[in-house]
């Protein structure tokens, strides 16, 4: 055998022995300086030919190729689902709503239903509160600092939103029920408040049955194969 043949065998069981320590440090070798013929490598048992190895761990890795897709973050908090069951919506405003520190520390851990809450515009028509909407306590705060959870909450609209409201609702018969609550761009919280008249049965009924329709035709388009 020639020295470079040497000298690449002598690496290439180096390498072996190296990778062998990593499983089992316990393994000890002596390497003389310099091009060294093979018989001066001690190998450890386990690659030793005499010896038979009843059972190996292989392990391999796969590695998923490109990027997880992210799914893209929703500003909403919540929402009031039973709304658009209940009422037929006309008009819809974007309101701010005045809240306190505990407040919005408890939104943000997710913590306000919207199910029964309703607004109600002054007799002046100058101003609009959201009533009944159930905020819940905030767990890390004090009691001296809590808020009472279905109090009266400021929303704030603009006089001439505000009057039409008063104007609509006083004339027409018609409710102002919120839709959804939720963060916009300055990370403020808005309210979706709906000018709505409400429902018969004849017209939920309506409602389920072109549900369903809609529903049943999405699942046939889904399942059809050309």
């Amino acid at each position: 055998i020639s020295e470079q043949q040497s000298n690449r065998m002598h690496r290439s069981l180096l390498a072996i022995y190296i990778l062998s320590s990593c499983i089992n440090p316990s393994h000890s070798f002596i390497l003389s300086p310099g091009p060294l013929p093979t018989s001066s490598l001690r190998l450890p048992s386990i690659y030793s030919p005499s010896v038979s190895t009843t059972s190996t761990t292989t392990t391999c890795l796969n590695a998923k190729s490109g990027t997880k897709k992210k799914k893209p973050k929703s500003n909403t908090i919540c929402l009031n689902r039973k709304a658009r069951f209940s009422y037929e919506i006309l008009d819809t405003f974007e309101a701010g709503i005045a809240l306190k520190g505990t407040e919005v520390k408890s939104i943000r851990d997710g913590k306000m239903n919207l199910q029964d809450a309703f607004v109600k515009v002054s007799k002046n028509g100058r101003s609009a509160s959201l009533m009944n909407c159930h905020i819940g306590k905030h767990t890390m705060s004090g009691p001296y600092f809590q808020h009472e959870e279905r109090r009266p909450r400021g929303l704030l609209l603009h006089k001439s939103e505000a009057r039409k409201l008063l104007q609509k609702t006083e004339a027409s018969g018609m409710t102002i029920v919120p839709l959804k609550a939720y963060f916009n761009d300055d990370n403020r919280v808005k309210i979706e408040i709906a000018l709505a008249r409400g429902k018969n049965v004849r017209d939920k009924r309506a409602d389920i049955k072109e549900r369903e329709a809609k529903r049943e035709t999405s699942r046939i388009i889904k399942n059809f194969r050309i």
